[in-house]
């Protein structure tokens, strides 16, 4: 193929594949099967990679995403993005109508209808035909730039379909995930051992505040358009041309859009598309109804916070009546016992529903739920029903209050461990860490990629591995053999599936090299509360082994800190609480603040000296020398503190020993003759050699502290491609950049290597003699 034909199929596939987008997502009269886009597809990715020099940044294979951003800049709007006001009545409608009509007199005005899409709002910018920028709502006068996360949506075109668009087009809509599509990325999620979203507009939300766009290309989001902000170059004078236009410019629309031109017909369009509500792949709450006549919209005006010619109906939540016939207690992944209402089954939002959350005991007993009763549920967009409330007049004789201990007979249902009360979370939980109830969503979260980095073993394998007696305790998997891993059956009997002795090999690979794992990731790993990767990162540096955390003075100290603060307060002679004791009751607390502060002076400059608190001086309680601000707060310290003193925490212990297994953590005296020790990194911007994860813990290796954001602290900026805020106010404040290539150099070579700066906006090149901007910190010789 010579260049000039690759030229032109790569033009004419970029064309196809947009058309078959705009007929996929916009019309839904798809031309192709998916298996015949992709061909189309691979074959545009080949030819791109065979001729760079004609790739283009609107082709479709761009829809990637890139290198993650630092922070989303905040632009304004053009024209404002206002909210509509809520009705709920038919009575409210026809306020609305009156409204209408009494202010346009002389006038029949048409109303549209369109279905309320429950999603994110979001304003697309078209210039001369391109997509520019992509706002969200935000408050309305200016929004988040969002625009490389839209690029990766493939029902938003990159460029209008008309041979001669508009100087200016900004469409409104929202963006959104079809009910299919939520359920299959929670499907993923759980598989991953990661939280499941609530719902879809939830998942929505935190994907378009994802900063890396090559994620948001991985969630399944779709957008719809309905309204205009800015417009320049052409002439749109009602919202079923606006419609028109966008159709015709290749923007999704909804599929309903009903005209009425008087109140009883607004009415009936309005029960039309509530009773079709469920028919949509997507979830709608409300009906957004329209004066369709610019001109006239233009005469109703505005209020100070929506139009005035347009309202949003919202549908009342769907409720059913049902009878609950028991209550089931499941055992949650970290132990939590959830109740959970076994329900005749009835027909609510468009499904057949026979169990419901009661989320936790309190909550029962605050609705007074029983066995027997029968209860209002609702299915208001999330995932799981709900049960709203009891019919008390229904109640069966003798129904006995709900007692969530009494039910489970004080053990967990699926050990039969003790349980116990847990303040935070309004939950009982089952002490057990080795629950079997819990050991397949542990064994995942422990050979997860952030944990011990198990790739092989997924959802399936971890289920059969559990289901075949072969791990009865995530360690289990370091006694695992080839022989017993290869022929591991990941289907049925009937259908077979094994393992396989290539996967087998892998794991066992993948198992040898987790022994080696630092402190901090075998402490995430072992899934302990309240301790995640950043936590378990801080930790793991302040102790050298499992052994050190068990028996830390480091915990007790900075509990006992907290403590004795909350207890000066208490005593403190001068404060409100103790303001009309007598004389001789505020001697007796002086001298129990002297005793305090004597032991707090202890246990601060203790944990101070190591570096895990800083004092300051008190703004409240003067009647001490000093405060403390312990790294590890409360809540971390008495977690670690009672999981290592509890049975399983010994077990934890003592089987690490048997197998070997003893992580190495770094304390100061540890670290003090490491390349980095003592040194803050920032990373920012997009890697290309390797993951972020293991930079940072190449980093860490080196005795370097890896932090998320720039201050005057920070002594050096690791920039990666397409780096943002961080580098800039990094250079600002004279802290040293510092190339991928350099810190490649100083990972080879950590005695010798000598950081080369990275390329400054200025320049698009490193200086020649490798030296950072005339403003950074200079480099330190005896470190590099």
């Amino acid at each position: 193929m010579t260049k000039a034909t690759a030229r032109g199929r790569i033009i004419y596939l970029r064309r196809e594949l947009e058309r078959h987008n705009h007929l996929y997502y916009s019309l839904a009269r798809p031309e192709i099967s998916d298996r015949d886009y992709d061909v189309l597809y691979s074959e545009l990715v080949a030819l791109e990679d065979q001729y760079p020099e004609f790739v283009t940044p609107d082709s479709p294979t761009r829809r990637v995403g890139g290198g993650p951003l630092d922070g989303f800049v905040t632009k304004p709007h053009a024209v404002p993005m206002l909210s509509l006001d809520n009705t709920y009545t038919m009575d409210d409608l026809a306020r609305f109508h009156t409204y209408v009509t009494s202010r346009l007199p002389g006038q029949t005005p048409t109303y549209i209808v369109e279905p309320k899409i429950d999603g994110v709002s979001l304003s697309v910018r078209y210039e001369n035909g391109a997509l520019t920028t992509a706002l969200t709502r935000g408050n309305g006068r200016e929004g988040d730039d969002v625009t490389a996360n839209i690029r990766t949506i493939r029902s938003i075109p990159w460029r209008l379909t008309a041979d001669q668009p508009p100087a200016v087009f900004e469409a409104r809509g929202e963006v959104f995930m079809t009910r299919d599509d939520f359920s299959a990325l929670n499907e993923r999620r759980r598989e991953a051992g990661e939280t499941e979203f609530a719902n879809a507009r939830n998942a929505t939300a935190g994907s378009l505040k994802l900063l890396d766009s090559r994620e948001v290309a991985r969630r399944p989001l779709a957008a719809i358009f309905y309204a205009e902000g800015e417009i320049d170059g052409m002439h749109v004078a009602s919202q079923t041309e606006l419609l028109d236009s966008m159709r015709s410019f290749g923007l999704p629309t909804a599929d309903f859009a009903v005209s009425a031109e008087s109140l009883e017909e607004l009415r009936a369009a309005v029960e039309i598309l509530g009773k079709k509500r469920y028919d949509f792949p997507y979830d709608i709450d409300g009906a957004v109804i329209k004066v369709n006549d610019f001109p006239q919209r233009e005469s109703l005006g505005f209020t100070a916070k929506a139009p005035s010619w347009a309202k949003a109906f919202k549908y009342a939540a769907e409720t059913a009546e049902t009878v609950l016939r028991a209550i089931s207690v499941q055992v949650g992944r970290t132990g939590i016992l959830t109740p959970v209402a076994e329900l005749e089954p009835v027909r609510l939002a468009g499904s057949v529903i026979a169990r419901a959350t009661l989320h936790n005991e309190d909550e029962v007993r605050r609705k007074d739920i029983r066995v027997g009763d029968t209860v209002v549920i609702e299915k208001a967009g999330e995932v799981i029903p709900a049960v709203l409330d009891v019919i008390l007049d229904k109640r069966p004789p003798g129904a006995e209050p709900f007692d969530l201990p009494a039910h489970v007979d004080n053990k967990c249902p699926s050990c039969g461990g003790p349980i116990s009360r847990d303040p935070r979370f309004v939950a009982w939980r089952c002490e057990n860490l080795f629950c079997p109830a819990q050991l397949v969503r542990r064994l995942r979260h422990f050979t997860a990629r952030a944990a011990l980095d198990i790739e092989s073993v997924g959802r399936i394998v971890a289920e059969k591995l559990v289901e075949r007696g072969l791990v009865s305790d995530p360690l289990d998997v370091f006694d695992l053999t080839l022989e017993q891993l290869a022929p591991l059956n990941l289907g049925t009997d009937k259908d077979p599936r094994v393992f396989g002795a290539k996967n087998a090999a892998k794991t066992l690979d993948a198992l040898a090299k987790a022994r080696e794992l630092p402190l901090s990731r075998w402490l995430f790993a072992i899934g302990i509360a309240d301790i995640g990767v950043s936590t378990a990162e801080e930790v793991a540096a302040a102790h050298a082994s499992f052994q050190d955390i068990a028996d830390s003075a480091v915990l007790r100290d900075s509990l006992a800190v907290l403590r004795l603060q909350e207890e000066a307060r208490r005593v403190n002679p001068k404060g409100a609480d103790n303001r009309d004791a007598t004389a001789a009751e505020k001697a007796r607390l002086r001298e129990k603040m002297a005793a305090i502060n004597t032991e707090l002076q202890r246990a601060g400059r203790a944990l101070a000296d190591k570096g895990l608190a800083r004092p300051k001086t008190s703004g409240r309680l003067k009647a001490l020398d000093e405060e403390f601000l312990p790294v590890f707060g409360e809540t971390v310290a008495t977690s670690l503190i009672t999981f290592f003193a509890s049975e399983a925490g010994k077990q934890l212990l003592a089987r690490l020993a048997e197998l070997g297994i003893d992580p190495k953590g770094g304390t100061s005296a540890d670290t003090a003759d490491r390349p980095l020790a003592g040194k803050t990194v920032v990373i920012t911007g997009a890697l290309t050699s390797m993951r972020r994860d293991e930079a940072r813990e190449k980093l860490q290796a080196l005795g370097a502290k890896v932090t998320g954001s720039v201050s005057k602290n920070t002594d050096y900026v690791l920039a990666g491609d397409n780096a943002g805020s961080k580098l800039a106010k990094a250079r600002a404040l004279g802290v040293a950049v510092l190339s991928e290539e350099a810190v490649l150099s100083l990972f080879e070579n950590p005695a010798a290597a000598r950081p080369v700066a990275a390329p400054s906006p200025e320049t698009d090149s490193p200086p020649d003699d490798g030296a950072p901007p005339a403003a950074a910190k200079p480099y330190q010789p005896a470190l590099f």
